[in-house]
């Protein structure tokens, strides 16, 4: 192994290294001997690892996303091949061929490497880029957002939860059922606002006050903020795709409020309609009170 390898497994099993956990929850041995570092080392885990400090192996994910996003969910790209993320990414890993431009992902050779550790796999199915972005085009949008706000977990004045339980249940748009001249607009609008963010970043990290950097995640407040206009579009081609009747500034006004009384920790029902936070007058220009032509409204699922 390389000296810095070595040297991580030395100090794991000495007793330099200790568990955090309390004594009480089965803490403070050493780390090679947590329940997660003993479990690898299991007769039935052998096919997948080969010691306490091996993860397993390594299969690229295309779609990545931030476990515990404060403001606005995000999901993203991933293209550059191997690499190594931290525990509050969640990865999306294929169970289907995408032929992408730096990287072909194929289960069928990761099932073969890893001894079959991916099922149900989609032999049929086959994606492109074009595809992919169309699909993250979809997750990113104010659509997936409500229906986050409204199912996913959240912690009191915290981030949003998104857990594998939750994406699970999560609508998608079938990109092989919709016209092709829409999936390359929708992977149009994801370049543009992938793009667009990363140039937003740059921007505000150079003009941030002194009172705005103490602000927890103030620079990505500000950039969803400008981001915006991009939402609305994505959101209208959505909207126009499949068809659907809505306002989506309204469906954004109603995302942005949920949002904020997740984030403030509100005592009251995080839902749109429910009575203000405050009882302050909205800000001029603000439209709460429109509702989607039709008059009544209807959950996002039943849009799917």
């Amino acid at each position: 192994m390389p000296s810095e390898v070595a040297e991580y497994v030395r100090w794991g099993e000495s007793d330099e290294c200790r568990t955090m956990i309390r004594g009480t929850r089965g803490g403070g041995r050493r780390c090679s001997e947590a329940v997660a570092c003993r479990a690898r080392e299991e007769r039935e885990a052998r096919k997948w690892f080969y010691g306490w400090y091996d993860l397993g192996g390594f299969i690229p994910a295309p779609i990545m996303a931030i476990y515990h996003p404060r403001y606005h969910p995000q999901f993203f790209l991933v293209t550059v091949h191997p690499l190594i993320t931290y525990s509050n990414m969640l990865t999306f890993i294929p169970r289907t061929k995408i032929i992408m431009k730096e990287i072909i992902y194929d289960p069928l050779e990761y099932n073969k490497v890893y001894r079959n550790i991916l099922g149900n796999v989609k032999l049929e199915i086959t994606f492109d880029e074009t595809e992919i972005k169309a699909i993250l085009s979809y997750l990113n949008s104010t659509f997936n957002w409500v229906w986050l706000e409204q199912n996913a977990g959240y912690a009191s004045k915290g981030p949003l939860s998104i857990e594998v339980n939750v994406v699970e249940r999560m609508p998608i748009l079938n990109v092989k059922k919709i016209n092709r001249k829409y999936v390359e607009e929708l992977a149009n609008l994801f370049d543009k606002l992938e793009s667009t963010a990363r140039l937003i970043i740059i921007g505000t990290g150079a003009s941030l006050s002194k009172e705005d950097e103490e602000e927890e995640g103030y620079g990505k407040l500000r950039m969803f903020k400008e981001l915006r206009s991009i939402f609305r579009e994505i959101d209208s081609k959505i909207a126009e795709v499949l068809g659907i009747d809505v306002d989506v500034d309204v469906l954004w006004d109603q995302a942005w409020e949920m949002m904020e009384r997740r984030v403030k920790g509100a005592e009251r029902e995080a839902r749109p309609g429910a009575k203000p936070m405050t009882e302050e007058k909205p800000s001029e220009g603000r439209r709460r009170g429109r509702r989607r032509r039709g008059g009544g409204s209807a959950p996002i699922t039943s849009f799917f």
